[in-house]
C-alpha cells in the first residue's frame, strides 16, 4: 500500500526495496531531479552524500512527510519529502517497502533552508561558547541567568545550586563577593556596586585581581532586547577573546536575519535598531534606504513610496501609525497591499520605551477564511448556490417582482434513478454524474433564459432548484422541458455509460405562492406530482396537490398523541476522543415507535414538531431523560442534546436546562447543547443572553451543522462556542475532494485557535478517519464509531473505560 493522503502529496518518483533494503525499482523523473544515473542495488533512499539513515524502515510501520536533501549535480541544494509502507510476506515478515517521493519547492524549501542554517548556527554557537577561554554569562532584563558556560564556572568556584539558570544575578554577585572576588567590598557593597553600573544600561569594563591571582577583566555589555551579557576574560587573552565574542555577535546577527517573519526593533527614540532582510523583502524595499538609524517616521515614508499603504499620503500614514504608537498598548492589525496580500502587523512596546513590530504574510489564511465564508453559501461538489443563497435569491426576486413586471417562476428538479447509480457504481462516479448535470443544466439555462434572470442552485443529494425571472408560464415550462431533454441523454463515466432522468415542479409566483417559502413549497408538491406521475416530466402546482398538506396534518394529530402516551424513546450515538481513542459521551436522539406506522423517522415529524410548536415540550422530555440517563455513566462521560429554535423562543429555555439537571442529580460540566445557527437567526441578543447563562453554569454549547448554514463564521465571534461540529458533508467529500480536507483543516486550526473542540459528524470509513486525525480534528462520530444503540446498550460499551 502507498501513503493514503496522494491528494496531498504528489509524487515525483516511485520507488520499492528488497528485505535489505536496496532499491529494487525506482519509477518517475528520479534522474531529471536528482541528476543522479540507475539507482537500482543502491541503499535507499538513493541520494547523493545522504548518510545513508534508512531509520523509517526499520519499523515496520507505514511512514510519511521524511524530508531529506540532496545536492544536485548542478550544485544546488534540492529538498525531497518521502513516504512508505511495508511490503509483507505471507508469513508476516516485512519483504520489502514500497513508497512515493516528492521534491519541496517554495516557501517550503526556503523553510527548510534557514532551519538547516539556524540549527548549524545554534549548534556551532553552543559548541563555541563552551570552548571559550573566557567565562560568559548572559541575564535577561529582569537579570536572571539565562546562559553560562563552564568556564564562569571555573573562574568563580561557585556552588553548583547557583549555577543554574534562572538565578538571580544579585543572588550570584553576593556569593562571589563572599569567596572575596570583590576585594574591599562586602557583599551588600560588591552588589549595589555592580547593580548601580548595570542599571546604566551602557557598556562598561573594569580590571580586578581575584584572590587566585588572576587579573580578570569584566566586560557588562546590555543587549537591544534588555537582556545583559557579562564577559570575565584573563587580559593576557584579550585580543582572541574579543575576536570571538565579535564572531559570535555576527552569528547572532545571522540568525536573526533568518527568522521567517519580518521584525523592525525601535528605540525609545524610535529610531530602527534591527531590521531583518525579511522584513525589506516583504514590502519591497532596500537595505541603502531602510537601515538602522532612521526613525519610524521616516520608515512609514518610505513603505508608503513603495506602495505599502494604498490610497494614503505619507504624511496620513505617519499620523495613523503615531497616534496607534502614542497608546504604548500591544496591538494587531491587518494591511492589504496593492499586490492583493495581507500582512499582519504585530505592535509591542518594550521595556526601555522603544517597541517592536513583526510582520507576517497571512494570505494564504484570510483566503482559507474567505473560502470556509463561500462554502456557508455555495455547495461543495458543484460550487452552486445552496438553499440558504437560494432563499435569499428567491426573496429578492419576489421583491423586485412588482418592478420588473411578468412572473417569478420556480422550478424544483429532482434527479430520476440516481440512488441506482450511487448504490451500484459507488459515490465518487455518483459524484462525477452530479457535476456533468450541474453542467448540462447551467449550459441549457443559458440558451434558454433569454433576458431574464435565472439563478441555479443545488438543495442537496440529487435535489436542484432554478429560479426565473421575469417569465411567464410558457416559457417556465418550455425551459422544464428543455432541462428534461438535456439531462437525459446519457452519460460516460470513468468508461461506463449512465442514464437518469428528470422530474421538475413549477410555480409561479404571486398565483402559487408571495414568499420564498410558500412558492417553494408548492413547486415541491409539484415535484411530488411529477415523480408519482411516472417521473421524467415536469408538472405545475395545482391547488388540488395540497392534499400532501393534509398528510402532514395527519402527522401533526398522531403527534400530539404520541406526546400525551409517550411513544417516544431515546438511542444514544456516541463520539469518539482521537487524543485518547475513547469514548467521550454520547448524543441522544429521539425515536417514535408509532403504534400503527412502527418506527417514524426524525426527519419525518420534527420539522412538524417545530412548526407545531410541539418540539418545546419534546425536547424537554428529550432533555430530562437524557440527563437522567447520563447521570448512571462514568464521571468523564458526556451526554449532548439537540435544542431546536423553537424552544428558545419561549425564553425559559435555560431554566428548562437547570431543572433537568437538578432532577437528574448531574454535573452541568457533562451536558453539551448542541445548536445550529437558526437558534441565533432570532432574537440574537435574547438567545445569546440565554446561552452565556447556561454557559456560565458550566453546560457546554456547541455549534451543529458548521459551514452550511448562512453565516456560521460569524456567530463565532458573536458567542464563545466550546465545540464545532463539522458538517457530515465535508466529512463525505474527504476522499475525493481536496478542498474539503483544506476546509477542515482550515475548521480545526480556527476552532483551535479560538479555544475550541471539533468534531466530525457522519464518520463511516478509515479512511475518512485518517484525514480527520491528521487534519487535527478533535472527536469523530459515525457509523465507523458506532451506530445509536438502545438506551440498555450503553452501560456495556463503556466497560473497561
Amino acid at each position: 500500500m502507498l501513503p493514503d493522503d496522494l491528494d496531498t502529496f504528489a509524487a515525483d518518483w516511485i520507488w520499492e526495496t528488497d528485505a535489505e533494503l536496496r532499491l529494487t525499482r525506482v519509477c518517475g523523473r528520479y534522474t531529471a531531479l536528482t541528476g543522479e544515473s540507475e539507482p537500482l542495488g543502491r541503499p535507499w533512499p538513493g541520494l547523493y552524500g545522504d548518510p545513508g539513515d534508512d531509520a523509517p524502515l526499520r519499523s515496520p510501520r507505514p511512514f510519511r512527510d521524511e524530508i531529506r536533501p540532496h545536492r544536485h549535480r548542478d550544485g544546488r541544494m534540492r529538498w525531497f519529502r518521502f513516504g512508505g509502507a511495508p511490503r509483507l510476506a505471507a508469513d508476516g515478515t516485512v519483504a520489502g517497502w514500497r513508497g512515493i517521493c516528492a521534491e519541496l519547492s517554495g516557501p517550503a524549501v526556503e523553510r527548510l533552508e534557514g532551519a538547516r542554517r539556524y540549527e548549524e548556527q545554534a549548534r556551532r554557537y553552543g559548541a563555541m561558547l563552551e570552548e571559550l577561554p573566557i567565562g560568559v554569562s548572559v541575564f535577561d532584563a529582569e537579570l536572571r541567568l539565562i546562559a553560562f558556560n563552564d568556564r564562569l564556572r571555573a573562574l568563580f568556584d561557585l556552588p553548583p545550586e547557583l549555577m543554574r539558570l534562572g538565578t538571580p544575578l544579585e543572588s550570584l554577585i553576593r556569593a562571589s563577593a563572599t569567596t572575596g572576588n570583590y576585594p574591599h567590598l562586602n557583599p551588600d557593597e560588591a552588589w549595589a556596586f555592580v547593580a548601580t553600573r548595570i542599571a546604566r544600561r551602557v557598556r562598561m569594563q573594569r580590571e580586578r585581581q581575584l584572590p587566585s591571582g588572576l587579573l580578570l577583566r569584566t566586560t557588562i555589555t546590555p543587549l537591544p532586547d534588555g537582556s545583559t551579557m557579562v564577559i570575565h576574560e584573563d587580559a593576557t587573552d584579550r585580543a582572541r577573546a574579543d575576536a570571538k565574542l565579535a564572531e559570535q555577535n555576527r552569528r547572532l546577527d545571522h540568525a536573526l536575519i533568518h527568522m521567517s517573519h519580518g521584525l523592525v526593533l525601535f528605540d525609545a527614540d524610535h529610531r530602527v535598531t534591527v531590521v531583518n532582510r525579511q522584513f525589506l523583502d516583504l514590502y519591497g524595499l532596500s537595505p541603502e534606504t531602510v537601515h538602522p538609524g532612521i526613525t519610524a517616521e521616516e520608515l512609514i515614508h518610505r513603505r508608503t513610496e513603495a506602495g505599502n499603504f494604498p490610497g494614503l499620503r505619507p504624511e496620513e500614514a505617519w499620523r495613523q501609525v503615531r497616534e496607534r504608537l502614542a497608546t504604548r498598548t500591544r496591538y494587531r492589525l491587518d494591511q492589504t497591499l496593492l499586490d492583493g496580500r495581507v500582512i499582519a502587523v504585530t505592535y509591542a512596546p518594550t521595556p526601555e520605551g522603544g517597541f517592536v513590530t513583526v510582520h507576517e504574510d497571512v494570505t494564504a489564511a484570510k483566503r482559507a477564511e474567505a473560502q470556509i465564508v463561500h462554502m456557508a453559501r455555495h455547495d461543495a461538489l458543484t460550487g452552486l448556490p445552496n438553499r440558504a443563497l437560494l432563499h435569499e435569491g428567491l426573496a429578492e426576486a419576489l421583491a423586485k417582482a412588482p418592478a420588473s413586471g411578468g412572473v417569478t417562476a420556480v422550478l424544483c428538479l429532482d434527479l430520476d434513478r440516481f440512488k441506482t447509480v450511487n448504490d451500484t457504481l459507488g459515490h465518487a462516479v455518483g459524484d462525477k454524474l452530479l457535476r456533468e448535470v450541474t453542467a448540462r443544466l447551467a449550459s441549457t439555462i443559458r440558451d434558454q433564459a433569454e433576458a431574464g434572470l435565472a439563478t441555479l442552485a443545488r438543495l442537496g443529494g440529487d435535489e436542484f432548484a432554478v429560479i426565473l425571472q421575469p417569465t411567464s408560464r410558457f416559457r417556465a415550462g418550455r425551459l422544464a422541458g428543455r432541462l428534461i431533454e438535456a439531462v437525459g441523454r446519457d452519460y460516460e463515466i470513468d468508461g461506463k455509460r449512465v442514464a437518469v432522468g428528470l422530474s421538475i415542479g413549477v410555480a409561479l409566483a404571486p398565483t402559487d405562492g408571495q414568499d420564498s417559502e410558500g412558492l417553494l413549497r408548492a413547486a415541491d408538491m409539484a415535484l411530488y406530482r411529477a415523480k408519482a406521475e411516472g417521473r421524467n416530466v415536469h408538472r405545475f402546482f395545482e391547488p388540488a396537490m395540497d392534499v400532501a398538506v393534509q398528510t402532514r396534518r395527519s402527522v401533526e394529530l398522531d403527534l400530539r398523541v404520541a406526546l400525551a402516551e409517550q411513544q417516544f424513546a431515546l438511542a444514544f450515538q456516541p463520539f469518539l476522543d482521537l487524543s485518547t481513542n475513547r469514548i467521550a459521551g454520547f448524543e441522544a436522539l429521539v425515536r417514535w415507535h408509532h403504534t400503527v406506522r412502527g418506527v417514524v423517522s426524525p426527519a419525518a415529524f420534527v420539522p412538524i414538531a417545530e412548526e407545531t410548536g410541539m418540539i418545546v415540550p419534546l425536547g424537554e422530555w428529550v432533555l430530562r431523560r437524557a440527563c437522567h440517563e447520563a447521570a448512571r455513566w462514568p464521571q468523564a462521560v458526556r451526554v449532548s442534546v439537540n435544542l431546536s429554535p423553537v424552544q428558545f423562543r419561549s425564553g425559559d429555555i435555560d431554566a428548562t436546562v437547570i431543572a433537568a439537571l437538578r432532577e437528574a442529580k448531574l454535573d452541568p460540566r457533562r451536558l453539551e447543547l448542541e445548536i445550529t445557527e437558526g437558534v441565533l437567526l432570532q432574537d440574537n441578543a435574547s438567545t445569546l443572553a440565554i446561552l452565556h447563562r447556561l454557559k456560565g453554569l458550566g453546560v457546554r454549547i456547541a455549534m451543529d451543522d458548521f459551514g452550511t448554514g448562512y453565516s456560521s463564521l460569524g456567530y463565532l465571534r458573536a458567542f464563545p462556542f466550546d465545540k464545532i461540529k463539522i458538517d457530515r458533508a465535508f466529512v463525505a467529500d474527504l476522499s475525493v475532494r481536496p478542498d474539503a480536507l483544506a476546509i477542515v483543516r482550515a475548521v480545526t486550526t480556527l476552532a483551535d485557535s479560538l479555544g475550541m473542540t471539533t468534531t466530525a459528524e457522519g464518520v463511516e470509513t478509515e479512511e475518512q478517519l485518517a484525514h480527520l486525525r491528521d487534519a487535527g480534528c478533535t472527536e469523530v462520530q459515525g457509523y465507523l464509531v458506532s451506530r445509536p444503540v438502545a438506551v440498555e446498550a450503553v452501560a456495556p460499551m463503556l466497560v473497561g473505560r
